[in-house]
């Protein structure tokens, strides 16, 4: 399995991160994305990848920051975007839920990153909130060159066919978990080259919720909802989902 977005650098995780990196292994979480969302994340990301082969990363700026960060940022982005170790940029996008940046702030920070994106080559993680059809506009009037996943998926089918018409793929984590019937739907009909799985770890554990807290371990639980809905065998879930994020992120792996 390969966790395509995670945030181990989060605090949750600084009294366990090797103990949650081992039982990540041990289930068989080969790969993990680490999300670096804004200065001060960037460099503690760059870190963790340092001491483990396995992880790659995305670097951006999240909307939720995008207020707190100056444009005077985006050089220093920039040449972060060009580390080897770098699949993607983001996560990026509109967040109007908690409005913790002004839409000027988020809207200005998500077209640079999708601009720089095309400058490196890179895919774009997607973060919306009750933002769903700003976001879509934005992205089909940019139509990012090498694609992306609308990360944390849970609309329906009609979103599905927005999305393969942008070339990009839907990140499945624990909100597949939830019972929305709409998603299950949209999951269920989706082409199977569009699935990629995620944790958003520490947020969004699967169900049963009982941890408190979510992790890489636990995808063994989205792809056993997966398998439900799609009809499939766990190796089936794994291969598919893997060969999918190895195309989007173009990572160096077998």
């Amino acid at each position: 399995m390969i966790d395509t977005h995670c945030h181990l650098c989060d605090k949750r995780f600084d009294k366990d991160r090797v103990h949650v990196l081992d039982r990540a292994r041990h289930v068989g979480v080969t790969h993990l994305v680490e999300i670096a969302y804004g200065p001060g994340i960037w460099e503690r990301a760059f870190a963790l990848a340092a001491e483990h082969a396995y992880v790659f990363l995305c670097v951006g700026v999240h909307p939720s920051e995008s207020g707190k960060v100056a444009m005077d940022q985006l050089p220093a982005l920039r040449a972060h975007a060009r580390h080897p170790r770098v699949v993607a940029i983001g996560e990026t996008g509109m967040d109007f839920f908690r409005e913790h940046a002004s839409r000027e702030d988020q809207e200005r920070w998500f077209r640079a990153q999708l601009t720089l994106a095309d400058e490196v080559g890179l895919p774009v993680v997607i973060h919306q909130r009750s933002a769903l059809e700003d976001v879509l506009a934005i992205l089909e009037e940019t139509r990012p060159q090498a694609g992306g996943v609308l990360h944390c998926f849970d609309q329906d089918a009609a979103t599905v066919e927005r999305a393969r018409a942008l070339g990009f793929k839907l990140g499945l984590g624990g909100v597949l978990t939830y019972g929305h019937e709409a998603l299950d739907e949209a999951v269920r009909t989706a082409p199977e080259d569009m699935l990629v799985l995620e944790t958003d770890a520490p947020y969004l554990e699967p169900e049963p919720r009982s941890l408190k807290r979510n992790e890489p371990a636990l995808l063994t639980r989205v792809i056993a909802r997966l398998c439900e809905l799609r009809g499939w065998t766990p190796r089936q879930a794994v291969e598919i989902t893997r060969r999918n994020s190895r195309e989007l992120f173009r990572l160096p792996i077998a």
